[in-house]
């Protein structure tokens, strides 16, 4: 677990403290390492060991022995969407009530080996809002050895009403010197040899994007394509902008990427030429914009990206 020390500081004292919250809700951008602490702070509480901070990672001290670690896994549980895919485009499926209440009957129940009964939601935006109700009453009468964990990168998406019983997190970006310093470790390289630097530049702040580079030859080339697409666009006609929205339309979350990746590029833009800073803001600005559409469920994707290419 690389970054976020002063969240690991925070939750390591709550632990000590004993003043753990019934419900928290890790937010901040895709691939921070929210659901990883997540996870690891829900260990510690149900094996009542301690994680510490080790050269900028989370020692996960319940970890130690397999068999006591195994011991404890009844009392965790891990809630994601069910994911399809169709031609080629991977999507994940809503989280339905059906599976909140499926939870609900084993987080009324006492830890049956551990201190805690741990429940982890991961992208938990992706509960309908008969999810969300659902769960909320699951989180205002759980009991004292229960806790529930929500991890997402789109919180708009929770109802006020969840999102108030819960202690929040704020995850942000990682700096590169951390990055570099996950690099470092042989356990997060493949063999082929990837320049450290492209690896941390196309990772924009995020360390699981960066493990995923360095495994994955596939994610690098993602990224290269999506810069080469970026640069391109000034010098395109209105049929070739018209042609690159189309396509990009076919594949709606992978778009986003493309667009978290462009808004990085525009902001160590705007960091290396300062005086023109403002143009690089103004196009950060249309891509967020254009985001938001795109993750609205009733938006209409190829005219969002239309409209955004179109004025680029």
């Amino acid at each position: 677990m690389v970054g976020h020390q002063k969240i690991i500081k925070l939750l390591s004292r709550s632990i000590e403290k004993n003043k753990v919250a019934q419900a928290y809700l890790f937010s901040g951008p895709e691939g921070v390492g929210k659901f990883t602490l997540a996870e690891k702070f829900a260990k510690s509480l149900i094996s009542g060991k301690k994680f510490t901070i080790l050269h900028n990672m989370v020692k996960d001290e319940s970890a130690g022995k397999r068999g006591e670690n195994k011991k404890f896994l009844s009392d965790l549980i891990i809630l994601k969407p069910e994911v399809e895919e169709k031609k080629e485009v991977t999507k994940e499926r809503e989280i339905k009530i059906e599976r909140i209440r499926e939870v609900q009957k084993e987080m009324s129940l006492f830890p049956s080996q551990g201190n805690y009964r741990a429940l982890i939601i991961d992208n938990a935006h992706k509960m309908n809002k008969a999810s969300q109700n659902a769960l909320l009453k699951t989180i205002e009468e759980t009991n004292e050895t229960s806790i529930i964990i929500l991890v997402t990168h789109e919180e708009g998406k929770l109802l006020p009403t969840v999102k108030s019983r819960c202690q929040k997190i704020r995850f942000n970006l990682v700096a590169d010197g951390e990055i570099e310093e996950l690099l470092n470790d042989p356990e997060f390289l493949s063999k082929d040899l990837i320049s450290k630097d492209k690896i941390i530049s196309f990772s924009a702040g995020r360390p699981g994007w960066a493990v995923k580079i360095a495994r994955n030859k596939k994610e690098l080339h993602s990224r290269e394509s999506a810069l080469k697409e970026l640069k391109k666009i000034s010098a395109m006609n209105i049929a070739q902008r018209m042609e690159m929205a189309e396509k990009f339309s076919k594949n709606i979350p992978e778009a986003i990427k493309k667009l978290e990746f462009w808004v990085w590029i525009m902001h160590s833009g705007a960091i290396k030429d300062f005086k023109n800073a403002s143009r690089f803001f103004k196009i950060i600005e249309k891509l967020e914009d254009s985001m938001e559409k795109l993750k609205n469920t009733n938006a209409n994707g190829r005219l969002a990206l239309e409209n955004l290419i179109m004025n680029l």
